[in-house]
């Protein structure tokens, strides 16, 4: 029966995300013509980025210069070895989700069924299916970016350093589990920068445990990654930072204030912990002060590290898009929830006095947070509706100019404000990123203040020779960019677009005489989505349509 604890769970929670992800999968291949599509752009980033870097040595979006476009050192590196062994393959960062989301399941198992020796198979099951659920985790592996391997790897950083902090001051730490706190931290900063947010609450914590020289260690750990990455960035562009972390610490990020802090993403997370956690302290009082254990439980320990790491992450760390930023800290919330829930199900009785009290107590609990229960079901709904909408979304927005790319312009320079599946899928033109998260022209102008206008932007496009350029001209900002002397060729509107809002693309080329040949070469194009209404210049005007910003655009015929 004890074997089972450590099987049954896993086993039905892992089950669970199999069939949900082979669902999202198979619905992503129905709806776009059996072709596999990851519903962001930045994925293929990473992609193009890894590839570049097995076969050419060269940390780029493009394979002929250094682009600082991926924010994860670690997964970086860990898909340009797969390449390097396996080869290239689109399915790659897939695979390497799903087996990071079934090691995480393993793990959570391994902590639940440990730390609470008491507990059911029931019991371990449901918290398993809740980080299944609510993470939601087969949705966080088909984004195809380094968050599910994030989250494991912040989920066994935050169960070992709540296992040192919960061991008496005066007891010696095993050898073993300093280093492996280390290489956690370790590895946890190189797979995403957010890590510090964790580490340094794990820091403040052993502190507090007077285990100082430990916290020194694990901080210093966590910032190998980003040391040596920055080392490495510094040598090719003069920049510590990847320009992706520049750029959106700008104004493009997604951070929260202060005063956003109960109603962001990650705030039924939050209630729900800081309620479980005054619950517990409650309860704590309830027991006479000579039956009262240590207040460094493992449990205890695990929830105040996740508890400081949210706050901290909600108050200056991003999140949204497709809830992949605060994805880890579900995983660690729904666990610590589970550990909280567990050691006070465990406790010593409450005095027989106070029983009746307790339970009407818990029933005006439950009604006081049902609505932030709704709040995670909504968004466990989200993280399959959305995931599957956006993929359709890529579908028609980015596949089809990136394979017009391909075929007809494959060694050519090439402006545009979306470079993912243009650098994936033309892997041997040169990408230009006005917006700076591939190139570091635009990085280097904002550094200097000054914006990135029609002037520079023709100046650029003809020192690199660009024959084209693809640009939202509905982006906020892009029409100001523009120069007069580019030849609008072509327009292609689109009605949704859940994740980016635009809902319109424009084809440039630099002069008459490349319109020509660049016209030429779209009308023979067929490969475009029958959601896609093109528009050819000139005709009536020389404007592409401007559809309202929104989830659904109206796009007349032309």
């Amino acid at each position: 029966m004890k074997s089972a604890r450590y099987f049954v769970p896993f086993a039905v929670a892992s089950s669970l995300f199999a069939a949900l992800l082979l669902l999202l999968i198979r619905h992503g291949l129905h709806q776009d013509a059996g072709v596999f599509v990851y519903p962001l752009d930045d994925a293929y980033i990473h992609l193009a980025v890894s590839r570049n870097l097995a076969l050419h040595g060269v940390w780029g979006i493009s394979p002929y210069a250094f682009s600082g476009a991926s924010s994860s050192p670690g997964w970086t590196l860990l898909l340009a070895g797969i390449i390097r062994v396996a080869g290239v393959h689109v399915l790659t960062p897939l695979v390497a989700n799903a087996i990071a989301a079934v090691l995480l399941l393993l793990v959570a198992n391994l902590v639940l069924a440990r730390a609470l020796p008491r507990a059911g198979i029931a019991f371990l099951t449901t918290a398993l299916c809740a980080v299944v659920l609510l993470v939601p985790l087969p949705g966080l592996a088909m984004v195809g970016m380094e968050h599910t391997l994030h989250s494991l790897a912040m989920l066994c950083l935050i169960a070992l350093a709540a296992w040192i902090s919960s061991r008496p001051k005066d007891e010696a730490i095993p050898t073993s589990a300093i280093a492996g706190l280390l290489l956690l931290a370790a590895f946890s900063g190189a797979v995403r920068y957010e890590s510090c947010f964790g580490v340094g609450i794990i820091m403040a914590v052993l502190f507090v445990r007077r285990r100082i020289i430990l916290a020194l260690l694990a901080g210093a750990a966590s910032a190998i990654g980003p040391v040596w990455y920055g080392l490495y960035s510094y040598r090719h562009t003069g920049l510590y930072l990847p320009f992706s972390v520049l750029m959106k610490s700008a104004g493009h990020g997604t951070h929260n204030s202060f005063d956003g802090l109960l109603t962001s993403s990650v705030a039924p997370i939050l209630l729900l912990m800081t309620v479980a956690l005054l619950v517990r302290l409650a309860q704590r009082e309830l027991i006479p002060a000579s039956e009262r254990g240590p207040f460094w439980t493992y449990g205890q320990s695990f929830l105040i590290l996740v508890l400081g790491t949210l706050l901290l992450h909600d108050l200056v760390g991003p999140t949204g898009w497709l809830m992949r930023y605060e994805a880890y800290l579900y995983v660690l919330g729904v666990v610590a929830i589970a550990l909280a829930v567990g050691e006070a199900k465990a406790s010593a009785a409450v005095p027989v006095s106070l029983q009746a009290t307790a339970k009407w107590a818990a029933l005006a609990l439950l009604v006081a947070v049902l609505p932030l229960g709704l709040e995670l079901l909504h968004r466990a709904h989200h993280g399959y509706s959305d995931v599957a909408a956006s993929i359709h979304d890529r579908y028609v927005e980015h596949l089809s100019q990136a394979q017009f790319v391909g075929v007809n312009m494959p060694h050519d320079a090439v402006i545009a404000n979306d470079i993912g599946f243009l650098a994936f899928y033309a892997p041997d033109a040169k990408i230009l990123d006005p917006l700076g998260l591939g190139s570091i022209e635009p990085v280097r102008l904002l550094r200097a203040h000054q914006p990135m206008d029609p002037a520079y932007m023709q100046q650029w496009g003809a020192k690199e020779d660009a024959k084209l350029a693809i640009l939202h001209t509905d982006f906020p900002g892009m029409d100001t960019m523009i120069p007069t002397g580019w030849v609008l060729v072509e327009s292609w509107c689109f009605p949704h677009n859940l994740v980016f809002l635009n809902h319109v693309e424009s084809f440039y080329a630099p002069d008459a005489a490349a319109a020509d040949t660049l016209r030429t070469k779209l009308a023979a194009f067929h490969g475009v989505s029958p959601e896609i209404v093109r528009y050819r210049f000139p005709h009536d005007g020389t404007t592409p349509p401007v559809p309202a910003r929104g989830e659904t655009a109206f796009c007349p015929a032309p």
